[in-house]
């Protein structure tokens, strides 16, 4: 059962030592086979770092590429590991030591894929602000997972995953072409033919910079929908959940929005999803919050997080 871990790093030199040590310092090292960095033309000391660690890592790996884009650098890695199962780590986040243990018994079902867990979202380099985020579940014995992830998709992220390598070989590696968004579009293509695993937990620090690729959600949703008529074609009873996908992505565009003072940009976003899905009663709680008076906005928001996640914990128990 040994597995390879890949990570990527473009200009990360701030914290790829941080991601890599944290899989050194697994306790379930001894089922490692290799630890692989693409280092993607990094211009800062990135390099010099990796040397660093790969004479004192003996399963690391550095391939280096001159730029090639985060899907590509995670196939050129994917293609040059050999472990049964591959986990990803993105260069600026890290594991907590327990995470490879607690995931991989998921595995003895055979039906299971994609392996995924929840996260801990930060800003401060001392993770002094950490929030724990607590994901949708997906079951092994869960049906219509495709329809179910289609329409909801995130936040399976893809530092929380561990993928079976004969999983890749039956649905195919990352698109290339795609420079977001290529994470859930691989994830909808194993959930044609796999089951997802939900491991509860939140077992992976995901950080949060002005650098991140998904800062802002508005920029996602042209790649959503690409994603949405691409899985529309190959799967023709999606269509039937197309709007409510749709309503889901604009409303949390719209909060998102909302949040950083873009108050009618916001509303448009969040007036569309409810044309897309009058139904869906979180856009109307996106809508209050846009509107109302901003010396309570923020309290309001913080509260109406504090008792989801309180909710979804309870949940994860």
């Amino acid at each position: 059962m040994g597995v390879a871990v890949i990570l990527t790093c473009h200009n990360e030199a701030e914290y790829i030592e941080q991601a890599v040590r944290s899989v050194a310092a697994q306790t379930l090292i001894d089922q490692i086979d290799s630890v692989i960095v693409v280092n993607d033309g990094s211009s800062d000391n990135s390099a010099e770092i990796l040397d660093g660690l790969v004479a004192e890592i003996p399963q690391l790996v550095v391939i280096t590429e001159s730029g090639i884009g985060l899907p590509a650098a995670r196939n050129r890695a994917i293609q040059a590991s050999a472990g049964e199962f591959i986990a990803f780590l993105d260069g600026d986040d890290y594991w907590v030591p327990e995470k490879l243990e607690k995931q991989m018994p998921a595995f003895k079902d055979r039906r299971v894929g994609l392996v995924y867990c929840d996260y801990v979202d930060f800003t401060r380099a001392d993770a002094s602000d950490a929030q724990d985020i607590y994901v949708r579940p997906y079951d092994v014995d869960m049906e219509r997972t495709l329809e179910t992830y289609f329409v909801h998709d995130a936040p399976i992220v893809p530092s929380s995953c561990i993928i079976r390598r004969e999983t890749f070989e039956d649905v195919g590696l990352f698109d290339p072409e795609m420079r977001l968004g290529e994470d859930t579009e691989m994830f909808l293509r194993v959930a044609e033919k796999w089951r997802f695993q939900y491991v509860p937990g939140a077992m992976i620090f995901k950080r949060r910079h002005g650098r991140n690729l998904t800062r802002r959600l508005d920029a996602l949703l042209p790649v959503s929908e690409v994603v949405t008529d691409r899985f529309v074609r190959r799967n023709p009873q999606l269509e039937a959940f197309a709007c409510k996908r749709r309503a889901r992505r604009l409303a949390r565009a719209g909060n998102d929005c909302a949040r950083q003072g873009e108050f009618r940009i916001g509303v448009g976003y969040i007036l569309r999803a409810i044309g897309n899905d009058p139904v869906f009663w979180r856009s109307y709680a996106y809508l209050m919050l846009a509107l109302a008076p901003q010396r309570i906005t923020s309290s309001l928001r913080d509260a109406i997080r504090f008792v989801f996640y309180k909710v979804h914990s309870r949940r994860s128990l």
